[in-house]
């Protein structure tokens, strides 16, 4: 898609509202509807929409259009595995290693900034920033290309943990982490463990849940 095109504004703009949490997993994209709010045509949508399905975001199905991709439980859990495993053995090879902490530090700064205002596709953005910054400073950069080719999928799933914490909690629970990380204590890794295990997964699978009744609910409505 050509940079600064329709195509790319009406994406960019769809893009923030499912990184913002805005859309529930499962809506379905009514050419229609996106055309009218955008006062564009329906093969400008069609390229903003081609384009988000490239990105992961959204699930194209032949002859019936395109719908927000779906965020299961067991994809959530998986996910989050896998970061713990790279994550927490990142930092570990960075501290025993005594590793330049100076890009962890840069990362986590623009949260300090943050309020409830802040877009909250912004504030998840900081934090890949920073959690892609512990993962860099392990120095190995196996691990950092492993990491990458999830940050996509992380990014849209973390969309939804907006609902349960607010932006403060979110970037408190951020920058106690780095002050512990940049001390070099033990417990960095302690608490890098608990923010991938109980700060994020118990409270995303049930942000999702609830917006899972909700749609379950409108349909419900919809089919009397």
């Amino acid at each position: 898609m050509r940079k600064d095109s329709a195509a790319q504004r009406v994406g960019s703009i769809l893009r923030d509202d499912l990184l913002d949490g805005n859309i529930p997993p499962g809506t379905w994209f009514r050419e229609e509807q996106i055309a009218e709010r955008f006062e564009v045509g329906r093969y400008t949508v069609r390229s903003a929409i081609e384009w988000l399905v490239g990105t992961g975001l959204l699930v194209h199905e032949r002859n019936r259009g395109a719908y927000v991709s779906p965020i299961s439980p067991e994809r959530v859990e998986r996910l989050f595995e896998f970061r713990q495993i790279i994550e927490v053995g990142a930092l570990r090879i960075a501290l025993d290693t005594g590793a330049d902490l100076s890009e962890i530090i840069a990362a986590v700064k623009p949260m300090e900034s943050f309020n409830e205002n802040t877009p909250w596709h912004t504030v998840i953005e900081a934090h890949n920033d920073l959690h892609r910054a512990i993962v860099a400073a392990s120095g190995n950069p196996r691990l950092l290309d492993t990491y990458d080719r999830y940050r996509d999928d992380l990014q849209f799933m973390l969309a939804y943990l907006g609902r349960a914490h607010t932006v403060s909690t979110f970037t408190k629970n951020h920058l106690e982490l780095v002050e512990k990380i940049c001390k070099g204590a033990p417990e960095a890794l302690e608490s890098l463990e608990y923010d991938l295990s109980e700060f994020g997964v118990p409270p995303l699978l049930g942000a999702l849940a609830e917006l899972e009744a909700v749609k379950a609910n409108n349909d419900s409505r919809l089919s009397r």
